[in-house]
């Protein structure tokens, strides 16, 4: 048994890809969520069966956020695990505690990889990767943070996305002011668009 617990900390530990930095790009596999929605226990858990909404937070810090979306009829799952894990999980359910679609996002910004979307049966229906048209991945991206040496887990930093452009905003809050660095790079190629440093003045 001891030998078996080591074995599953292994492979838990190179599942995710660790990065110089420790960040952390954790996958659908290792999430702690499950593909079946728990009617009756958030019936027991809410109140208020369409207003309501319960959290779990889990031995290793996992916070798993579940709510009901009265005009969509739907469940939504959000979960959070700890850093240095960058993604979060989502997933929606049918009323019935069926899946109805999975993936993963970057918090408040973009989602990322191959999400998935299925029938009330729980038949495949759709698949869509959100990452298509990003020859130069969220990976790379990474890179270009470690080397550049810039901070991402400032509440203020950001990695984000849009019409094939990555944008890294850094901020570096050792002294006042501020340094804000704004990066652009081309989604397909990687190349750098823009860099920028600029005083940033904040009354806390």
């Amino acid at each position: 048994m001891k030998y078996l617990f080591i074995l599953i900390n292994l492979i838990l530990l190179t599942s995710c890809m660790t990065t110089k930095t420790n960040y952390c790009i954790n996958t659908l596999a290792e999430s702690k969520s499950q593909d079946s929605f728990d009617v009756e226990k958030y019936k027991q858990r809410t109140t208020n069966f369409q207003l309501g909404e319960y959290s779990d937070t889990l031995l290793d810090g996992t916070i798993i956020r579940r709510i009901f979306f009265l005009s969509n009829e739907i469940f939504v799952e959000r979960e959070k695990p700890p850093m240095p894990n960058l993604f979060h999980v989502f997933r929606s359910f049918y009323p019935n505690g069926k899946l109805k679609d999975k993936g993963l996002y970057y918090p408040d910004d973009f989602a990322k990889g191959v999400w998935r979307e299925y029938d009330e049966q729980g038949n495949l229906i759709n698949e869509e990767n959100h990452d298509k048209d990003y020859n130069f991945s969220f990976e790379e991206v990474l890179k270009v943070v470690e080397r550049k040496h810039l901070n991402i887990t400032n509440v203020r930093s950001h990695i984000g996305r849009e019409n094939c452009i990555w944008y890294i905003t850094s901020i570096d809050d050792s002294k006042y002011p501020y340094k804000k660095r704004s990066i652009k790079l081309d989604g397909k190629t990687g190349k750098k668009l823009s860099d920028k440093t600029t005083d940033l003045f904040i009354e806390e």
